[in-house]
């Protein structure tokens, strides 16, 4: 089933080469959405595409102890599909 995560990433020396994994992680899984810096410095996460595989992402993000070593809270919320994204893009 179609789905849409929403994740969340705060820690300490978050940086654009953060951003770069996630976006080589989502494209590996030909997922659609975006990564961006929040105003406090955290990262968002927005990516649609078949749940299994999302969960997949999801783990190989959480599991990437290189970039995301200093995490302190990742937080993901899920919703139905929304079809807004044609590829994944870092904003």
């Amino acid at each position: 089933m179609q789905k849409c995560v929403d994740c969340v990433i705060s820690g300490k020396n978050l940086d654009y080469k953060d951003l770069v994994v996630i976006k080589k992680e989502a494209d590996n899984f030909n997922l659609h959405g975006v990564t961006f810096f929040k105003d406090d410095g955290s990262v968002k996460i927005v990516a649609e595409g078949e749940e299994k595989i999302l969960e997949k992402f999801l783990e190989n993000i959480k599991e990437d102890a290189n970039v995301f070593a200093f995490v302190e809270n990742f937080s993901v919320k899920w919703s139905n599909l929304k079809n807004e994204f044609d590829n994944f893009s870092i904003s």
